[in-house]
């Protein structure tokens, strides 16, 4: 199954704030507050949806409110976004689409605008003076520059609000959709040329629609059209221009369904439609459902990467290119699956690793180990509150991925894969992991140092954690190694420094000029605080009946997963731990805990808090927890992917997977996706089928000879 085409697409970067609720009855991402005489319809403190009345498909929101002398009212519709990096500027234009359901509604009693960035806000602005043609119970244009909004400074936004102004004796209803910032001029040429449908094929109640875009700035979105009689088409969806396909959920299986779809230029209007395609569903056995979620995951890492750098992208910028080290490093293993299961070309892989190591190559870098970010475009590094920084965490992620691209693309008769793999030694040899160590025999190692303070604001690696992927490449190095009893000491014990406070022992998370310029080897990562504390990591225990050596690991599940991305831990035993047996009890203890907890709903299978401690996250769902669980306990993860994707995938499965988290407590779902998430669940799907990351890690030579030492292996 090929998922998705190779064709590249511009893209405009403009930013919705709203275009659809994605669950329905009421948005979550809205917040409602009224005092006095005044009021607004709500559910839980946020606004109703409407779904049989919209701008775009498949829904809008609905505010309902009464403006009193006595009172006050205000609607905020949250920039949801978890990223938040988008920039919003003086240049941009605040679009939306209202509609006026209350015929005796004058213009001078509608809500008044107001944007809201972090503690503070900018003054109200009157709609009057934004609307031509005001008019109930039709659609009308919005627009509002942004350099008309007094008080607004350049910069992300908190929430576009909607707030009282004049006072009256009615109560008045208004539909809102397709809330966005666009530029003020967006191009304008008119869309003639018919729509493109290339493909359309069904899974189960999913159909992959895929599209070829032509490279037309006038194109803002594709609009989707289904029908069940080949006659009378509805729209059911819009997707941004930076998507290649997607997935359409449909009411029923064992029924013939047709599609056709239209581009939408920045004014709404389409283009002539394309052909129809027409497919038939039908129901999924448990390994073709396997390949359908397992393909959703690694087409999202297909379409969300910099093309200059082919390294992973985690959010959009207007100006920058912003890619992720270490998250390149999950993007890298996940293509590795889907080359060989062929939901994407083999040599379109290669070609990606290529230039994702050619980019490596002339970056900045601290005697190998790189920053956790760059910028795609220039090769700069971009730093977090401007402190240069270099993780040695983030290396790991992507150096042990491409040490599994290296064993994957062996062929010796093709020059591309020849000098993939002699560009990657030269990589792996460079970096010394004894500058980011300490101890008297170099047994612990530093998650990150900088030039400003060395390792002042590190953390010392260790625990029941992904430091053990760091450990293990720090002594398997055929340059600059480690000593080997850093494993037992350094991953084997959690470490607390001086320069940390009390309150990380409660939790004991421990983690993680020109372009070609490297930073001078005379610099060097001395340790320059004293550590205070270790313990091993083995604390012998039961928890929910189960037997545990390592209670409390104070990470989130999927950070314990990402050890095993690599290392199988089916076969592995040594003198601190039985890593089949913790692993699989650690997975049921965090399931039991879960059920006994509560998340929202009946069914067992559906589990996997984000955290127990943190009570932001505490009634979300990180849906890649419980099917990721395969590769330790296939009944488990199973009945997790199952329910999941038959109750609640109307919502959670997209063409990208699994959205980042679900809420069925709060009525709410994320719009947006987690690379760690993505990565883990096409990864540890295909380690639990046929062990392709597990065997490629086996018998990468320098690791081989550590991990036979290390481990007392035992048949599965």
């Amino acid at each position: 199954m090929l998922l998705v085409s190779n064709t590249l697409k511009a893209d405009t970067y403009p930013e919705v704030v709203f275009d659809n609720s994605l669950v329905g009855g009421s948005y979550a991402k809205s917040l409602v507050r009224y005092s006095g005489g005044s009021w607004v319809e709500n559910v839980r403190n946020h606004l109703l949806v409407s779904d049989t009345l919209f701008f775009t498909p498949g829904n809008a929101l609905s505010l309902k409110y009464h403006s009193s002398a006595t009172g006050s009212w205000e609607a905020d519709i949250l920039y949801s976004r978890q990223k938040f990096f988008y920039q919003v500027s003086k240049k941009d234009v605040l679009v939306f689409k209202m509609y006026v359901q209350t015929a005796s509604t004058k213009i001078e009693e509608l809500p008044d605008v107001v944007l809201k960035q972090g503690f503070k806000q900018s003054e109200p602005v009157s709609l009057a003076h934004f609307i031509d043609d005001f008019e109930p119970n039709m659609w009308v244009n919005v627009e509002i520059p942004v350099d008309k909004i007094k008080g607004f400074e350049e910069g992300a936004i908190r929430s576009v609000s909607f707030v009282q102004r004049n006072a009256s004796n009615k109560t008045h209803h208004i539909l809102l959709d397709q809330i966005e910032f666009l530029p003020k001029n967006p191009s304008s040429v008119k869309l003639s040329s018919p729509a493109i449908l290339s493909e359309a094929k069904a899974y189960d109640k999913q159909v992959l629609l895929s599209w070829q875009l032509p490279l037309t700035p006038s194109i803002r979105y594709i609009k989707i059209y289904r029908s069940t009689d080949k006659e009378n088409f509805e729209p059911v969806a819009i997707r941004p221009i930076q998507m290649q396909s997607c997935l359409d959920r449909v009411p029923e299986i064992d029924k013939t369904y047709y599609y056709k779809i239209a581009w939408v230029d920045y004014d709404y209007i389409e283009s002539p439609f394309s052909a129809v395609k027409e497919v038939k569903t039908k129901k999924l056995s448990d390994e073709e459902l396997l390949n359908v979620v397992q393909a959703a995951h690694v087409n999202y890492f297909l379409e969300n990467y910099d093309f200059n750098s082919g390294m992973y992208m985690p959010y959009r910028r207007k100006d920058k290119a912003i890619v992720s080290v270490r998250e390149s490093g999950y993007a890298a293993l996940a293509l590795i699956v889907g080359a060989e299961r062929k939901f994407v070309n083999r040599n379109v892989v290669l070609a990606r690793f290529t230039k994702m190591v050619n980019f490596l190559k002339k970056v900045q870098h601290k005697d190998g180990v790189f920053p956790e970010y760059f910028d795609g475009r220039t090769g700069l590094p971009e730093y977090r509150q401007h402190i240069p920084k270099y993780s040695l965490t983030a290396t790991t992620a992507m150096m042990e991925a491409l040490l599994i691209a290296r064993q994957y693309f062996f062929k010796e008769d093709v020059a591309e894969e020849k000098a993939l793999r002699e560009n990657i030694t030269a990589l792996w040899e460079r970096i010394d992991w004894k500058v980011f160590s300490s101890g008297e025999h170099n047994n612990v190692l530093w998650d990150s140092w900088s030039p400003v303070d060395s390792t002042r604001r590190s953390h010392i690696l260790g625990g029941f954690n992904s430091s053990l992927n760091t450990y293990l490449l720090a002594i398997s190095s055929p340059t600059h190694p480690v000593s080997m009893d850093a494993y037992t000491f350094g991953f084997g014990n959690v470490h607390v420094h001086s320069n940390q406070l009390p309150t990380y022992f409660s939790r004991f998370v421990v983690g993680e000029t020109s372009p070609s310029d490297s930073v001078s080897v005379e610099e060097h990562a001395s340790d320059t605080s004293q550590t205070l504390w270790s313990r091993s990591i083995i604390r012998d225990t039961v928890e929910y009946g189960l037997q545990t050596k390592v209670p409390d690991i104070g990470v989130p599940l999927v950070d314990v997963y990402r050890m095993f991305y690599t290392l199988d831990p089916r076969d592995k035993k040594d003198s601190l731990l039985d890593y089949n047996t913790e692993v699989r009890n650690m997975i049921r203890i965090a399931k039991r805990r879960d059920n006994e907890m509560g998340v929202g709903t009946a069914f067992s299978d559906v589990w996997g808090y984000y955290t127990v401690k943190d009570t932001v996250s505490l009634t979300r769902i990180n849906p890649a927890v419980g099917p990721s669980a395969l590769f330790i306990d296939k009944e488990i993860g199973m009945k997790a992917m199952k329910t999941l994707y038959e109750k609640y995938a109307d919502i959670l499965f997209t063409e990208y997977g699994f959205r980042a988290w679900l809420d069925l407590k709060d009525n709410d779902v994320s719009d947006e996706y987690l690379a760690v998430n993505q990565a883990t669940v096409a990864i540890m799907i295909e380690n639990s089928r046929s062990g392709l990351i597990w065997e490629l890690y086996k018998e990468i030579p320098e690791i081989k000879v550590v991990t036979d030492k290390l481990f007392k292996t035992k048949k599965k």
